[in-house]
């Protein structure tokens, strides 16, 4: 398959050539201004109309934009090592809902039950060696009825797991399976919701894993102690230390840690339901505990605790500690929903006003925040991925004429990352985007790659212009 860059998302995906067409210039516009308001991303009137027009057609659905996001993820996968991680958050609309409606079917209570939303549940891929995102393997949008029952009156436990919302980590993680075939390992990860029993036993396969955070301290099979008690029985294989940054909930320090860690079976639980499932009785894993010593936790702070399950085998500590530095990435999708939110996004101020709008906008909105957010680490981590993650072969070298007119004549104004990087790039779009180029100054944020993103575009378009005026020029000739 040939790589589409930053553009033909939609193409062949969509009912209607004249409609993919215009979701790329949404997706272009939104990526240019790096908010999802269309009075913002649409500079004039006729794009205004048109933009909520597009998301009003009937003649597409939200899943048909989700498969063309998801698309974009495979051609771009690695035979490697693959992490997948997963999460959900809720979009909220409450302030709007006078506008939308509550009897919108597309729209429902969210967290808190007189709020209104959706929920979004996304699988954001990260090649494991380069710790670059690579794409979205899977997109699960949903919302809750107004007059759905309560979790007691449903009966809750005694659902099959297929009926329940937190089927949603199985999916997502079959899912993927499918979109990434060719992948020769692929670790799911995913925070203690994640910690379902039917998800332990049936994703793993022979390239698949499974790397959970534990939050159940589950009955080990054949043995009368619990998971949790095990772990802490088992003698320290390691002390090292960990930097905790500073955020609402911890002070920055260094923390010492203690690493721990056990094969275990862990025992189906009981059926509630009345019909066993083909579930196994156990499944085989290895649990690992890191566990802060109270010499370094400040006061009214609990320790770092995690408990993690996973299917990876663990020989030594270097294999424990791996898992542990694996699961540390699931900071990337928690700062991919920042963007979506709170960094200039704004997905939930969009003035759009029916929950399937709303729905089919946030999944652009998805893709652009991942590319700024992209750009951006792989120009802080100074990483040596290929462009050709985000960009085609003549948008890159299209950049690489570019950098000569952002370089400076000192040697601190060059470009100091190697030629077809992502790095390489995103350097340039600071350029472009007014930024110094000094390593000295402060490096660019989100705003600047979403303005420097801009500006190449345009250069790019205006290229492709000249390019095919001059072909034609030749033609006559």
């Amino acid at each position: 398959m040939k790589h589409r860059g930053y553009n033909n998302y939609f193409k062949g995906f969509l009912s209607d050539f004249r409609i993919e067409k215009r979701a790329e210039k949404v997706l272009k516009d939104m990526q240019k201004i790096g908010n999802t308001v269309v009075n913002k991303y649409c500079s004039t009137f006729r794009d205004k109309k048109a933009a909520y027009e597009l998301f009003r057609n009937p003649s597409f659905t939200e899943m048909e934009l989700i498969d063309a996001i998801t698309a974009k993820c495979k051609p771009d996968q690695r035979t490697g090592h693959l992490l997948c991680i997963q999460d959900t958050t809720e979009i909220n609309y409450t302030k709007h809902i006078g506008r939308i409606g509550k009897e919108d079917a597309d729209i429902g209570p969210v967290t808190k039950d007189d709020n209104a939303g959706y929920f979004c549940h996304p699988m954001l891929v990260i090649d494991a060696r380069q710790r670059l995102p690579i794409g979205l393997s899977s997109i699960q949008l949903w919302n809750r009825s107004w007059d759905k029952k309560n979790r007691h009156e449903r009966e809750y436990q005694k659902l099959n797991i297929e009926d329940k919302e937190s089927y949603r980590w199985i999916k997502s993680a079959q899912q993927s399976q499918e979109l990434l075939p060719q992948s020769s390992q692929l670790t799911i990860i995913g925070d203690r919701e994640a910690d379902i029993y039917e998800e332990l036993a049936r994703v793993p396969n022979e390239r698949t894993h499974l790397l959970i955070r534990s939050s159940v301290n589950r009955k080990l099979y054949g043995q009368d102690i619990k998971l949790f008690d095990l772990l802490a029985s088992q003698p320290i294989e390691q002390e090292y230390e960990l930097p905790i940054q500073h955020n609402k909930k911890r002070k920055k320090r260094l923390a010492k840690m203690s690493l721990k860690y056990a094969k275990v079976k862990i025992a189906k639980p009981k059926d509630k339901t009345g019909k066993p499932s083909d579930d196994p009785k156990w499944v085989e894993m290895w649990a690992i505990e890191a566990r802060e010593f109270p010499e370094t936790v400040p006061e009214k702070e609990d320790p770092i605790l995690w408990r993690l399950l996973t299917t990876h085998q663990i020989s030594n500590s270097h294999d424990a500690l791996q898992c542990i530095e694996w699961y540390s990435t699931r900071w990337v999708i928690e700062e991919l929903f920042r963007v979506l939110k709170s960094k200039g996004m704004q997905v939930e101020s969009s003035q759009l006003e029916t929950g399937s709008a709303l729905k089919k906008q946030l999944i652009l909105a998805l893709q652009v925040a991942l590319t700024t957010m992209t750009l951006k680490m792989a120009y802080d981590k100074n990483h040596v991925a290929k462009a050709n993650i985000l960009f085609s072969l003549p948008e890159i070298e299209f950049i690489q004429v570019l950098n000569k007119t952002v370089e400076g004549d000192t040697q601190k104004q060059k470009n100091p990352f190697d030629i077809g990087t992502i790095a390489y790039c995103s350097w340039v779009l600071g350029r472009l985007s007014g930024w110094s180029g000094y390593a000295s100054q402060p490096r660019p944020g989100y705003i600047s790659f979403k303005r420097g993103l801009d500006i190449f575009k345009i250069k790019y378009e205006g290229y492709l212009l000249a390019m095919s005026q001059l072909n034609n020029n030749k033609l006559k000739e």
